[in-house]
């Protein structure tokens, strides 16, 4: 009996380049999911997009969030103080493309336009977050 592939999950980690290490450990303990593969469609620090302009540096992060399955964003209040997560958590809306928020171990706030928008907030915990991966991926 052949193998059957297991799917990719094109995934978008909204992140401020000023808080780096949130998204790096992020992108560390996804990869420590067993029986999951991911295509990391964000914009890290090191490899930013080629926009001179906010119009164009929109429209590449809405081709970014174009082709993602799911927008993970960390539950902090941080998106309340950034423009461009708030943009990214809008953009995943208007594409109807889930929102995962998450939430870092011992945060206690979580901002408005996450709370509004996420269609699962889970805990910092690998099994969480990957059932509610695979709980968005079969309603994809």
């Amino acid at each position: 009996m052949p193998k059957t592939r297991k799917k990719v999950v094109r995934l978008f980690i909204s992140h401020s380049w000023d808080y780096s290490e949130d998204y790096v450990d992020l992108v560390t303990f996804l990869g420590r999911i067993k029986d999951f593969s991911f295509y990391n469609y964000s914009v890290p620090k090191h490899n930013p997009l080629s926009a001179d302009t906010d119009k164009k540096l929109l429209d590449e992060l809405c081709d970014q969030l174009r082709g993602c399955h799911i927008l993970i964003v960390l539950a902090t209040m941080r998106p309340s103080y950034s423009e461009w997560i708030q943009k990214e958590i809008l953009i995943a809306n208007v594409y109807n493309k889930a929102v995962l928020a998450i939430v870092p171990r011992g945060q206690k706030r979580i901002a408005n336009v996450i709370t509004t928008y996420s269609d699962k907030i889970v805990k910092w915990n690998i099994r969480s977050i990957r059932k509610a991966i695979i709980e968005i991926m079969k309603k994809r």
